[in-house]
């Protein structure tokens, strides 16, 4: 088994790099990536984003959106955890969890802390969670990977991963921190992410029973890794337009009434968009310009900004406000 250290904590180009190594690089039977990222959301392969994500957050945080290749939930990740990722080109079509979690938590158990499985795709400590897990087939590979909770921001992730219509507050992220926990708190000697890092890698290697050849990504292989990155995971086009058709209402209240904008959205794009409620018009109302456009609200804003809706004491401009802050 080889093990490599891409060096990055830019999601896209980690993503790129299991791609890589699963689908074109001839690198053996057997590939181990352990890293981080920055502040980042991870959306499962068939999530709708709209639904899972406070999508205006994340913008103001400058929190990274990627889609996995694998199905499951959103995880948030960011310095303060690791993401380890199992490739093997084994040509197996069955999903199985067990020949690549037990390995994590025997290596955790080994370091002295007491993690164990708990259901189909998680590992525990203390009843609480600090793993998720993941796989999916490409090219005869098993590219399986996981989340491990060292020490990141809890906080964050329960702000971030919460719709906009959901109200955080300090309750609901002692909720969550009653579900999930972080491993720093059961093992301090580790001290940093980059220690601990270390420290797994050898654990893995005692368990596993096999000596990690370190390889060292070669210029060619960054160059293709990024161009993997730029193609498969990075930009709006692949965060956004897997997400399934559905359709969205907002409710926008007015001194001239209130006004309910209803939008279809197929692949990202609205396909159909109309306005209902029990304001006054001084002309038919219709949302015609946005037809079309990325199911965005900045996209959204462009395109009503200087028009007419029709609504009596509303402008375009107001209607695009008003949307935003729910968005």
């Amino acid at each position: 088994m080889i093990y490599v250290d891409t060096k990055s904590v830019d999601p896209y180009f980690n993503f790129g790099a299991e791609y890589y190594f699963a689908a074109e690089k001839d690198a053996g039977d057997a590939v181990l990536l352990l890293w981080s990222t920055s502040p980042t959301l991870m959306l499962g392969k068939y999530q709708n984003a709209w639904e899972e994500i406070d999508l205006a957050y994340a913008e103001e945080k400058g929190i990274n959106l990627v889609r996995r290749l694998s199905g499951g939930g959103t995880i948030y990740t960011d310095g303060g955890g690791l993401q380890y990722s199992f490739i093997r080109r084994d040509g197996s079509r069955e999903i199985g969890f067990d020949e690549y979690m037990e390995p994590v938590v025997s290596a955790l158990n080994s370091l002295g802390i007491p993690a164990e499985r708990g259901g189909r795709n998680d590992i525990l400590l203390g009843g609480r969670k600090i793993s998720g897990n993941a796989q999916f087939k490409l090219r005869g590979s098993t590219v399986h990977h996981g989340s491990l909770l060292f020490d990141t921001d809890i906080g964050e992730m329960v702000r971030s991963t919460s719709p906009p219509d959901y109200k955080i507050t300090s309750k609901s992220i002692k909720s969550v921190r009653d579900r999930v926990t972080n491993v720093r708190e059961y093992i301090p000697a580790a001290g940093t992410t980059e220690v601990f890092r270390e420290m797994l890698i050898r654990a893995l290697s005692d368990i596993l029973g096999e000596r990690f050849a370190p390889y060292s990504l070669t210029e060619e292989d960054v160059r293709r890794i990024e161009e993997l990155a730029e193609l498969r995971f990075r930009g709006r086009e692949n965060v956004f337009t897997p997400s399934p058709s559905f359709e969205a209402e907002y409710l926008c209240r007015f001194p001239a009434g209130n006004v309910k904008a209803s939008f279809s959205v197929k692949g990202g794009v609205i396909t159909a968009a109309a306005l209902s409620g029990d304001y006054f018009a001084v002309e038919g109302t219709s949302l015609d310009c946005l037809v079309g456009a990325p199911f965005d609200k900045n996209e959204i804003a462009s395109r009503l900004s200087g028009t007419e809706t029709g609504i009596y004491g509303v402008t375009g401009n107001d209607l695009a406000r008003a949307l935003a802050e729910q968005m």
